[in-house]
């Protein structure tokens, strides 16, 4: 007979069958934090701000609500926007609202956490002003709740542990950013969304600078500057860049930097901020004149040798190196206050593909255009003195003008015409002799 039980598969048999035992392991998470740091980066704020022209009404709204306790169609995105207002430069101290403002305090205390806790966060951030009324009281309530805040705040809190503390987190947070290599991708990575427009980042702009003044003559400190100043993910920073840019050309007040390093500044700062000799608003509206005469020297004579290099290279001439050697002298000896370069077509394109090093040089506003005789000559148009004094390549005359004629080339101007410059001069010579004519410009200067 046989025994049944050799037929049962033996327990040995069956775990053989099994299919093998997989491990399941976490995915990595890093797909997952790019994907949140998109969606921040997409969407910074929960509520953008408002335009000047809505503040008043949505502040004098708020006033209204409050008084009557009326709150029919009304989101809370609209009443965030309606704080950003009330406690913005203009109306943060106004009596009439103070009752709005005692309102946000108390929400701030008592309501659930949630879109409009994370709001308040955001109004205290862009309106921070250090020692001010409204800020301490902001911080103190915010401070209260900051377990309650959302995920973007718990992380600008980590960073910043004295965030709700307003004496202090200005220091911290400039020395979080003299200790990074890129300031402004820090703080995007810290939680704030727009690093230049916040009133605690301007805050701590000040301390940045001051403490990196002393370094800028050194590569890195510069290159931190201009990584905080002009972000390659951001904009160029306008409000608070004038004291920046001082404290840059502070550094060489009483000595010049070599040449490669003098034009590299100087088409960085234009650039981003304009050429101070054709533009007088923005940050050079209140800048010290006196570094400011710093950056004009060092454009002298950035010009004058892209000038001389230019016709260097492209003309063949035992006349032309006397006749370099004779500006670039004067200039060393301080004799030429101001220069300015108008360009012919073939000059221009020679002067981008080998002069102008900073691909972020516009050169339809960095040099004149010369029109005349088929754009083939190219002029440099000096003040000495009292005196203009427009020289050009090849054979083109030197000329010499009084400062007040008024039939004297005005230094800075777009486009120039080298035969009616020629036409009008009172007086003018020929470079065949080089002495004499050498002579000649030093006599009538």
């Amino acid at each position: 007979m046989t025994d049944a039980r050799a037929d049962q598969p033996t327990t040995r048999h069956l775990l053989a069958r099994l299919e093998p035992l997989r491990t399941r392991v976490m995915p990595p998470l890093d797909r997952i934090g790019a994907s949140v740091t998109s969606i921040l980066s997409r969407w910074p704020d929960a509520v953008r701000a408002p335009k000047d022209r809505d503040r008043e009404k949505l502040a004098l709204e708020m006033l209204f609500r409050i008084g009557k306790w009326q709150w029919e169609n009304i989101t809370t995105q609209r009443v965030i926007s309606a704080a950003v207002a009330v406690f913005d430069d203009e109306r943060r101290a106004r009596p009439d609202l103070a009752p709005v403002r005692k309102f946000y305090l108390s929400e701030i205390a008592t309501r659930e956490p949630g879109a409009f806790l994370d709001g308040m966060v955001g109004v205290y951030l862009d309106s921070f002003t250090a020692g001010s009324d409204h800020t301490r009281q902001l911080a103190k309530a915010l401070g209260q709740r900051a377990e309650d805040l959302g995920g973007r705040h718990r992380r600008l809190t980590e960073a910043l542990p004295s965030l709700f503390h307003p004496d202090a987190v200005v220091l911290e947070l400039g020395r979080l950013m003299l200790a990074s290599d890129d300031p402004y991708a820090r703080l995007k990575q810290m939680g704030l969304s727009s690093p230049h427009t916040t009133g605690l980042a301007k805050a701590a702009h000040e301390v940045f600078i001051e403490r990196l003044k002393p370094d800028l003559a050194e590569p890195d400190a510069r290159q931190q500057l201009f990584n905080w100043l002009t972000p390659e993910s951001g904009s160029v920073l306008q409000s608070g860049a004038g004291p920046a840019v001082e404290a840059l050309l502070s550094a060489w007040r009483d000595k010049t930097p070599p040449d490669a390093l003098r034009n590299e500044l100087s088409e960085q700062i234009i650039a981003a901020w304009n050429d101070p000799r054709l533009h007088t608003g923005g940050i050079w509206s209140g800048f010290d004149p006196s570094l400011r005469a710093v950056l004009l020297r060092w454009l002298t004579h950035q010009d004058m040798k892209f000038f001389c290099n230019m016709v260097t290279a492209t003309q063949d001439s035992h006349m032309w190196p006397p006749r370099r050697d004779f500006w670039l002298k004067l200039y060393e000896d301080k004799m030429i206050d101001e220069a300015w370069v108008a360009f012919g077509s073939e000059a221009r394109r020679y002067a981008q593909e080998n002069l102008v090093r900073s691909g972020k040089t516009d050169m339809n506003r960095r040099f004149g255009r010369q029109l005349d005789r088929g754009s083939s000559t190219s002029l440099l148009i000096m003040r000495i003195g009292n005196k203009i004094v427009v020289d050009g390549c090849h054979s083109y005359k030197t000329h010499i003008f009084r400062v007040d004629d008024k039939r004297a080339p005005k230094l800075y101007q777009v486009t120039y015409h080298c035969d009616n410059i020629m036409r009008s001069s009172p007086n003018s010579k020929p470079h065949n002799s080089i002495h004499n004519w050498s002579q000649w410009v030093l006599q009538n200067v």
